[in-house]
């Protein structure tokens, strides 16, 4: 599967940012959506936002894509230092998760949100995160 040619995927994904902002006032980011589901998971009666199924269709479409592939392969290599067997590379898949969701909390956005949106409307936030 090729990926698409740089000059027509930028302009998608600018005009995709561009329409999200003057569709929703909400900056596109993969955070939001799961901040989203954990807060529909503490209160079932709210309504559900969009970004949750934003989420879920970032998640549908790299397991559609790893489908059309071939099917998916999971491995672990993510080796660091010599870390080899299944228990200690779990554990650090697992570490580098809960500090990445800790620090895309802390810094009230993920990479997606403050690189492709923050950073394109000049937010200083964005800039620092």
């Amino acid at each position: 599967m090729d990926r698409g040619a740089w000059y027509l995927v930028g302009p998608l994904v600018g005009m995709v940012i561009v329409g999200l902002l003057w569709a929703t006032n909400r900056p596109l980011g993969a955070l939001g959506g799961y901040v989203d589901v954990q807060a529909w998971a503490r209160k079932p009666t709210e309504r559900i936002g969009w970004r949750a199924f934003f989420l879920g269709g970032v998640v549908l479409g790299g397991l559609v894509a790893s489908l059309v592939a071939g099917g998916p392969h999971p491995t672990f290599s993510y080796e660091l230092h010599g870390i080899t067997g299944l228990a200690p590379q779990s554990a650090l898949l697992i570490t580098a998760g809960v500090l990445m969701g800790y620090g895309g909390r802390t810094a009230g956005g993920c990479t997606s949100g403050h690189g492709l949106s923050g950073s394109a409307l000049a937010s200083p936030a964005s800039w620092v995160a």
